[in-house]
């Protein structure tokens, strides 16, 4: 596996200290938790009454008619 080069790492000034993460990873880290989070909410309103939202699918969101 080829390791990763300065133009696929990004620094990230505001870590204390300053940490270089690469571009894949950060992709990886936002996608992942971001539908981690998704899936919480939608339990969490399924647990309090608002079963109607399915999985918080966009792509099922925007296909709807308006």
């Amino acid at each position: 596996m080829p390791s990763a080069t300065a133009t696929d790492t990004f620094a990230d000034a505001l870590c204390e200290p300053a940490e270089v993460f690469t571009y894949g990873g950060m992709i990886a880290h936002v996608l992942t938790f971001a539908a981690h989070r998704r899936t919480l909410v939608a339990l969490a309103l399924d647990r309090h009454g608002v079963g109607e939202l399915g999985w918080g699918d966009s792509m099922r969101w925007v296909a709807q008619p308006a």
